[in-house]
């Protein structure tokens, strides 16, 4: 009736086809799979990009700290003119890890920052072309130094990062009676804070690079010389309120306690060195209250006024 049945189903189909046909991959005496399509990557081999083996290395060991880097000059740049990079500038280019075919930020002689394309670069000195003029200088115009008690977790890598990003130059990890304790500073991975300040200077497009303390007792940073700014702040869980100083500071003290705060003996230590400052009445995680700490500096008295 009305033509053959054949017409009205599929044709037979071998299973090996069958199972292609549905996403899945079949052999003999073996389950079958769902289809990969990146099956057969060489191990190591991202779905995207150069192999593993070309990627930086994390570090696994080394020291905490290091050392701040001004901003570089270099007189007469002009944009798309190549220029040879001498060797005190390829050391420090190559010591905040700047590859050939990357950019950094220099300054000229005037005052006006650019960003340089490196396209040689060896111990001994490279070559680089200026290709942009920055419309805004990307240095902080306030000093800010960070005392930021040591939080758990792994959380001063986040802090390390957001502070360079946020123009501070000085982060100074405090050790104090809340906070993670000297014998677990590896268990925090210390000796990757440096690392987050390199990266974060070369993605914010900083052309100087922030010191980062080696970890401090809290009486050994109010004896030191980071201590010492125009105007001292402490955001702190037991509140404060709003500093209004006679004249716009040039260099700023934050200091940011652990969760649960400051002790009340170290809370009696700052009596007259620093004032509490309250940023709303909303109890903040120490890592935001960073963040929000230094974005109300540069509001009040840096880049954001």
């Amino acid at each position: 009736m009305g033509g053959p049945r054949s017409a009205y189903f599929l044709a037979p189909v071998p299973l090996w086809n069958q199972c292609w046909m549905f996403g899945m991959r079949y052999s003999w005496g073996v389950m079958p799979r769902m289809f990969n399509p990146f099956h057969g990557k060489k191990p190591g081999q991202h779905r995207s990009g150069p192999p593993r083996g070309d990627r930086p290395v994390e570090r696994t060991s080394g020291p905490s700290h290091m050392a701040s880097d001004p901003p570089i000059e270099i007189p007469g740049l002009e944009l798309g003119t190549d220029f040879p990079l001498d060797a005190a500038v390829a050391k420090r280019l190559l010591l905040r890890e700047v590859n050939p075919k990357e950019a950094f930020t220099a300054f000229d002689s005037a005052g006006a920052f650019f960003r340089v394309s490196v396209k040689e670069l060896t111990p001994a000195g490279g070559l680089a072309v200026p290709y942009e003029l920055c419309a805004v200088s990307p240095e902080p115009t306030v000093n800010i130094t960070l005392a930021c008690a040591v939080l758990s977790r792994q959380r001063m890598l986040f802090v390390a990062q957001k502070a360079t990003e946020l123009g501070v130059s000085f982060l100074v990890p405090l050790l104090t009676e809340y906070s993670v304790k000297a014998a677990d500073l590896a268990h925090e991975k210390a000796h990757g804070w440096p690392g987050q300040v390199l990266r974060a200077a070369k993605q914010c497009r900083r052309s100087s690079l922030p010191e980062v303390t080696p970890p401090m007792t809290f009486d050994g940073f109010l004896a030191s010389a980071y201590a010492k700014a125009d105007l001292a702040l402490c955001l702190d869980n037991v509140g404060g309120q709003t500093p209004a100083p006679a004249a716009p500071p040039e260099s700023v003290l934050l200091l940011v306690g652990p969760e649960g705060g400051f002790s009340d003996g170290e809370r009696k230590k700052l009596e007259g060195r620093a004032m509490g400052w309250e940023l709303g009445g909303r109890v903040l995680r120490a890592e935001t209250a960073v963040l929000v700490g230094l974005a109300a500096v540069h509001l009040n008295w840096g880049d954001y006024r």
